[in-house]
């Protein structure tokens, strides 16, 4: 735990402190020590991220739950007290407004999205209010969202926890009391059967409980993870994310969402769109993993992909800044069609052309 002298202003500033070779561009942190030591660490112990696209809304009125059930994917009408469900709100086009999860805490539901600049969901939400008793508000600058994953992290969450708590359940929220601070723990499966596990916690306390973590942590190999080294790991498990493959552009057929649609539920916005895709066979894209000969700039995402013929098929979403020096490897959304087995020798274009390597992705859950 922190000394009663030690003074740290913030979360930022600790970081700062704790990792003198932090780099930071904006709000992502590239990396705490170096990319490539934090993604081993991914894969033989347990990492820190701090979500720095996190947007927080907090709802409240009697009825929140019948709104969320009218407006977007999942069905929540039925949530009770310590629930956890994922949600996805889309536009008319069935595209991608955000990826959420709920989970309910005594009366009022908080919705964990994305945050950009313009708080596009915080926005499209309150477009959609009108004469329902819901209150919101966005608390996302209170409180922090630490995700916790890799090899070893159920064990090490279960020597934290106890035996007896069900970490790994994706439909309930938990709520701990540690050493005076409080926070709220879920628990989100991706692509590939990957366990991400979500700590909410009051931006004030989080220093103790970061402190709390490394101090008990034992024999595990426990360290922050920087985006560099998250961004490799979405890549090799297809793991989606807000803006690069979840945005207006894209659809939950697409990047592998389906799952946090319910089908049975009926209308919501979006809802004629989506099951027409799904009863006619109509999605035409899909996520794949990429590995592309050469390099380009990372930071001029999306890239377009072209075939042989000069069509369009498709784009680069998410490049690894880990690369080796003859390939790079990422996230590309193609048009289903061009990923026959005829048809995987696709360039991408970025004034010149270069070999793009399809491995399509299974979207297990």
């Amino acid at each position: 735990m922190l000394q009663e002298n030690q003074i740290v202003l913030n979360i930022d500033e600790y970081l700062n402190q704790k990792y003198p070779n932090r780099i930071k561009e904006g709000d992502r942190d590239k990396y705490f020590t170096s990319a490539q030591e934090e993604f081993n660490n991914i894969k033989r112990g347990v990492a820190l991220r701090l979500n720095p696209s996190a947007l927080i809304i907090k709802m409240e009125g009697k009825d929140r739950l019948d709104f969320l059930h009218r407006v977007s994917s999942n069905s929540v009408k039925d949530l009770k007290p310590m629930d956890k469900r994922n949600t996805l709100f889309l536009n008319e086009k069935g595209r991608f407004i955000d990826r959420t999860t709920l989970i309910t805490l005594g009366n009022e539901t908080i919705i964990i999205g994305s945050a950009d600049k313009q708080k596009h969901l915080y926005s499209w939400i309150s477009k959609y209010i009108i004469m329902e008793d819901i209150q919101l508000s966005d608390i996302t600058e209170k409180y922090l969202v630490i995700e916790i994953f890799g090899a070893q992290s159920d064990s090490f969450l279960t020597m934290l926890f106890g035996k007896d708590i069900k970490i790994d359940d994706p439909d309930f929220v938990r709520r701990f009391d540690v050493d005076g601070f409080t926070f709220h723990f879920f628990m989100n499966q991706e692509n590939n059967g990957v366990k991400i596990y979500n700590i909410i916690i009051e931006r004030e306390k989080s220093i103790e409980l970061i402190e709390h973590l490394f101090t008990t942590k034992s024999v595990f190999d426990l360290s922050f993870t920087g985006e560099d080294a998250y961004d490799k790991f979405r890549i090799e498990n297809g793991i989606p994310a807000y803006p690069n493959e979840i945005n207006d552009s894209t659809n939950p057929h697409e990047v592998g969402l389906i799952n946090e649609v319910n089908f049975k539920k009926g209308c919501y916005i979006g809802q004629e769109v989506i099951a027409r895709l799904d009863t006619y066979d109509k999605v035409q894209k899909k996520m794949v993993r990429s590995i592309i000969d050469g390099s380009f700039p990372a930071d001029i995402l999306p890239v377009p992909i072209i075939d042989q013929s000069g069509n369009n098929v498709g784009e680069v979403t998410t490049i690894s800044s880990m690369n080796s020096s003859n390939e790079m490897y990422g996230l590309a959304i193609i048009k289903k069609k061009n990923l026959e087995e005829n048809n995987k020798n696709l360039f991408s274009s970025n004034g010149k052309k270069l070999n793009l390597k399809v491995i399509e992705l299974n979207n297990n859950r």
